[in-house]
């Protein structure tokens, strides 16, 4: 049985976009909202052997179930609200208890610590709650979405899709008066910089971000983000992006909804890497093809 204080602190650090373009770091430590309680005295211990989605399993029985008191996944984060639950359930003991026999589908569960599954996953702003007269519930999407967790921050900021990456039409030019100065036009200057950081860790495997700062005095339109593990890390999965490895070297391509950067703007790419070794940062960042330095 995992310790309880390990579960805790695994979930607070789990990746989740923020309000600055990247995925802002989760709370650093157990917050009031990851409420432990003791699972009803008739329960039936269980292992994880699928997951579909954020919020639906396959048990050890052979049950498919929805996990009780959160909506289904937001097309936003979806990948990343999957990527969550075969982080804490796949491969888990868990507790679930059947409740009305005539709602076969949807069960409560817990960890094997006692840890709510769906309010965990709601105070890290994986998912909607979907239990609006529970106080816990509530509060606990209200700090998600104030911290700007998960689907409460970039790129999705609580909408079911990503936001279009198309831009709004400029303003009509302004009549002026011709200038007799001469003007000159600075030429286009490609410049990026690279933030890594590691979200979160568990044995052989861990989480992190990588965001891209536009640091040229022009926009990025298409991208494709270059990097070099030194230890034998492997990506096992990719959101904000499209990735593909060959050997020690990462490539990872824009997908619709990031592929613009504008001057002095961001985009996070995160993914979720296994590895056998110690987790040095990788080296090596370039984007299209122009070294970035890391900062």
């Amino acid at each position: 049985m995992r310790p309880r204080s390990t579960i805790l602190v695994m979930a607070a650090i789990f990746l989740a976009s923020g309000c600055t373009g990247e995925p802002t770091p989760l709370a650093s430590g157990p917050t009031s909202s990851h409420r432990l309680i003791a699972p009803p005295t008739v329960v039936n211990s269980l292992t994880v052997q699928g997951v579909e989605d954020g919020r639906t399993v396959l048990l050890s029985d052979a049950t498919r179930v929805h996990i009780k008191g959160v909506a289904a996944p937001e097309e936003c984060w979806a990948n990343a609200a999957t990527a969550f639950a075969k982080a804490f359930l796949l491969d888990k003991p868990v507790k679930v208890d059947a409740g009305d026999p005539a709602i076969v589908d949807e069960v409560p569960l817990w960890l094997d610590d006692g840890t709510e599954y769906a309010l965990l996953a709601v105070s890290q702003g994986v998912l909607r709650g979907d239990s609006p007269h529970d106080p816990a519930f509530a509060e606990a999407e209200v700090a998600a979405t104030k911290a700007g967790l998960g689907l409460w921050g970039d790129p999705c900021r609580g909408q079911a899709k990503p936001p279009t990456s198309t831009p709004p039409p400029p303003p009509p030019p302004v009549a002026t008066k011709p200038s007799l100065v001469p003007t000159t036009t600075a030429a286009p200057v490609f410049g990026c910089a690279i933030e890594y950081r590691v979200t979160y860790r568990w044995n052989g495997g861990y989480n992190a971000d990588v965001a891209i700062t536009n640091t040229g005095n022009t926009p990025i339109s298409g991208w494709t983000l270059h990097w070099t593990f030194t230890r034998g890390q492997i990506v096992t999965d990719m959101w904000n992006a499209t990735g593909k490895q060959s050997g020690a070297d990462v490539n990872a391509t824009n997908v619709a909804y990031t592929a613009n950067i504008p001057v002095g703007g961001k985009q996070t790419v995160g993914y979720t890497g296994s590895t056998r070794y110690d987790n040095p940062t990788p080296t090596g960042f370039s984007l299209n093809n122009h070294p970035c330095p890391v900062r």
